[in-house]
């Protein structure tokens, strides 16, 4: 498979695209010309020391292993609520997750603009 920028502009540009609508594309639907919503990126806060943290009282092989262990608790919480909120994970990189809200939800209690 190609990568980097020889890869097919369409490859490149979907992972921005909300699963609903890459499903829509491959599936030869037309999506709407625009679109309002939130978008959400968030990032883990002291990601770096919690790695290096975990790399001194585990050691390396350990720490590296007890990460991602970290990092799926931490993610499922926030995908469930992500979920719960009719929104979509667009991606991840790293310590960062890409999320996106459609401005279709019913008004929340609590939540009004």
């Amino acid at each position: 498979m190609t990568t980097g920028p020889l890869m097919p502009l369409s490859h490149q540009v979907s992972v921005y695209l909300p699963a609903d609508w890459r499903q829509a594309l491959a599936s030869g639907q037309k999506l709407p010309e625009d679109t309002q919503g939130t978008a959400l990126f968030a990032d883990i806060s002291g990601f770096t020391p919690l790695t290096e943290a975990l790399t001194r009282s585990l050691g390396l092989r350990r720490g590296a292993e007890e990460l991602p262990r970290y990092l799926n608790q931490i993610y499922d919480t926030l995908i469930r609520e992500v979920d719960r909120f009719t929104g979509t994970v667009i991606g991840f990189a790293g310590d960062a997750i890409t999320c996106w809200f459609a401005d279709d939800l019913p008004s929340l209690p609590g939540f009004d603009a």
